[in-house]
């Protein structure tokens, strides 16, 4: 059996003991024709309105969107295929209605269901007023009290207390309702429904905040969330953990807590009891909880395994941002926003790269590099639906439209916290006009063993492809508030300007099969691309042009990943980033140094350095211009190891191509600066 908790609107679910609760009445859609003892009503009596419907797989244009809950068969209602409705026409409120059930014998009763409550248009411009909500009714169905209304989101579980609607009564009646008021959403979908009684006490670890990679010698301290699935609030209990075998079980005696309530969750330390692991390897560490509230042994304890790897040597971790976005999709405009924010406040550890779909319009940029886009986006990463991004190899959201967890820059920050077992040192980077060709030269050092079968992938990208006019088919000019239409102004450049867009990958999207590693070994890639298409007028409709400046990113990505080790499939190790400008010929960018970014590159005024210091070094800073003369330079003296940035006045600096050397005691370190005023 699963059982779920829902502390926050974060769900989790975890496994629990037997007999931890009573089921009062479960329905998981077994067919393609409504339960017995279910019924439903329609909102309105249109031919085509199909009402709910059920079965295994989502026919027609909704397919698009609503994939099926992985469960087998569902219960789904949607405004595209089966009831579709117009802000001018009549509005859907179609409800799926449980039987009559007998809750009089129980005080606490909670309800879980699985859900889909999606959309394709969002809810940004504060039109869209649809409702997934759920309604209980005590006296068989002639009244009724919303008691949920559902968050917007994928297929998530979620558990709701519904004891003070419910409980003590003996003729209940459970609805789920989905309105449809105008606007176009997908619809809803519905699974797995379990109306029960919990257990009075019920804690489950259900997280715990370590990242998988340690280092040797290093004390850490074990933290994470709990959560209370049974009737009753937890005011104290015993955390514990053991790391590979029972005999090395360790406690904490947590007292004093308050607000842990049922269907909440608790954050825990155990400051009191670090670890520290002593030799590299795999370590497996096992927590839960007991003596609730000073006594209770928690007989249905549920308990949460986790993988520790150790190393001699965690290094600095750049972490990798991979976003497919398209030029005519409405939701990926209203989600640049965020993804430009987040970016900017982690350029000093986060590279981003931006691939271009096809769907759901048309995209110019797409109709350059449409087997790449769909050799990472749909075959390697399994999506089908944009904005996505990827955030070290996982799937994350873009948007907070798109329900939590989403992308942000306190996700970014926690993946960079976790160090890296490699570095990556581009040691040549050019561009020869003559033959088109990109080159890059790089070096991998690896810090624990690997196994043969990771990739280096090499993705080169246009620093900003910039359009005339919009080419968008869903956010047209006439949408914006300056044409009479209701989108932001504030909006409209991002339907003209699309940053670090993919324009191929090296040698090519397969990327560079690396050989095994031992711990301190070194592998050299060489990789290039000829450049075969053009980024610039070719479209006399939508002409744009792209900057002078592109980056080559780097990054090492294990397909299989290392379960045994707590790594998942497609996780990213590390990424390296170096600029090029195709403007400078001739001239080599170096980086055998600290790799730093530069932004924003092009300037019309200042310009910051942004770097991250493995080991306390002397820092200098110069900028050549083309004719090898120094017209800016700062010693900036010794600084600590950790994140640094330094800001370049280029307020005196006149257009054109200058050369940013970073030395430090590792190395030098040059990247080209274009000031455009």
């Amino acid at each position: 059996m699963k059982k779920i908790l829902l502390g926050a609107l974060l769900t989790l679910g975890y496994t629990f003991g037997a007999n931890a609760q009573v089921t009062i009445t479960a329905t998981n859609f077994p067919n393609n024709v409504i339960p017995a003892t279910w019924t439903q009503q329609l909102g309105v009596s249109i031919p085509t309105n199909k009402g709910w419907v059920f079965g295994n797989t989502v026919p027609g244009t909704l397919a698009n969107y609503m994939p099926p809950s992985g469960n087998g068969y569902f219960a789904y209602v949607d405004d595209i295929d089966n009831n579709p409705g117009s802000p001018n026409s009549k509005l859907n409120n179609d409800t799926l209605y449980t039987g009559v059930l007998n809750c009089s014998a129980y005080t606490s009763v909670f309800i879980s269901f699985d859900i889909f409550y999606q959309g394709y248009y969002l809810t940004q411009n504060n039109n869209d007023k649809e409702t997934a909500s759920v309604a209980c009714s005590i006296d068989g169905g002639k009244t009724w009290t919303t008691a949920i209304t559902n968050p917007y989101g994928d297929w998530t579980t979620l558990t709701y207390d519904i004891s003070s609607f419910v409980a003590g009564h003996a003729n209940v009646k459970v609805a789920f309702t989905y309105t449809d008021d105008g606007a176009q959403l997908v619809g809803m979908g519905l699974d797995n429904v379990k109306i029960y009684s919990p257990a009075p006490y019920d804690v489950a670890v259900l997280s715990q905040n370590l990242p998988s990679l340690m280092q040797v010698g290093k004390p850490y301290t074990f933290s994470g969330v709990a959560g209370d699935s049974g009737s009753n609030a937890i005011t104290s209990m015993n955390m514990n953990y053991y790391v590979n075998s029972p005999s090395n079980t360790k406690s904490q005696t947590i007292s004093g807590i308050s607000g842990f309530n049922p269907l909440t969750t608790y954050n825990w330390t155990m400051s009191s009891v670090p670890f520290t692991p002593a030799t590299p390897g795999v370590y497996t560490v096992k927590y839960w909880a007991n003596k609730l509230n000073g006594s209770n042994p928690n007989v249905n304890t549920d308990t949460l395994v986790a993988k520790f790897w150790a190393i001699d040597s965690v290094k600095p971790r750049m972490v990798m941002f991979e976003e497919t976005s398209n030029a005519s999709c409405n939701p990926c405009m209203f989600a640049m926003p965020n993804i430009d924010s987040v970016c900017d406040n982690t350029v000093a550890y986060c590279n981003t790269i931006r691939y271009h779909w096809y769907f759901p319009g048309q995209d110019m940029i797409n109709l350059e590099t449409p087997t790449l886009v769909n050799d990472r986006f749909v075959t390697y990463y399994g999506q089908n639906g944009v904005p996505s991004g990827s955030l070290d190899g996982k799937v994350v959201p873009p948007s907070p439209n798109q329900g939590a967890p989403y992308f942000s820059s306190a996700m970014v920050q926690a993946d960079a916290a976790v160090g890296s077992p490699f570095t990556i040192t581009i040691n040549k980077l050019t561009y020869t006009a003559a033959t088109k060709t990109y080159s890059l030269t790089a070096t991998i050092k690896a810090f624990a063993d690997f196994p043969a079968g990771l990739k280096a992938q090499v993705a080169l990208t246009e620093d900003s492809v910039d359009f005339k006019t919009d080419q968008s088919t869903e956010d047209p000019p006439s949408v914006f508030i300056m044409n009479g239409g209701n989108v932001p102004n504030s909006y409209y450049d991002l339907v003209l300007n699309f940053p670090n867009a993919v324009e191929a990958m090296l040698p090519t999207d397969q990327g560079t099969s690396l050989a095994a590693f031992t711990t301190g070994s070194t592998q050299t890639i060489n990789v290039s691309w000829v450049k075969n298409h053009p980024w610039a007028a070719k479209y006399k409709s939508y002409p744009y042009d792209s900057s002078t400046t592109q980056h080559l990113t780097v990054f090492i990505q294990d397909d299989a990943g290392n379960p045994g080790a707590g790594i998942p499939a497609k996780y990213v190790y590390q990424s390296a980033r170096a600029g090029i400008s195709s403007s400078a010929l001739g001239v080599e960018e170096i980086s055998n140094g600290v790799p730093f970014k530069m932004y924003p590159n092009p300037s019309n005024s200042n310009t910051t350095l942004a770097f991250n210091l493995d080991q306390d070094q002397n820092v200098n800073v110069k900028v050549y211009n083309m004719l090898g003369e120094v017209v800016y330079s700062n010693n900036e003296g010794r600084l600590s190891s950790g994140q640094h940035t330094i800001m370049i006045n280029g307020s005196a600096l006149d257009n054109g191509v200058y050369l940013v050397n970073l030395t430090t005691d590792s190395g030098l370190t040059v990247q080209r600066l274009v000031i455009q005023k």
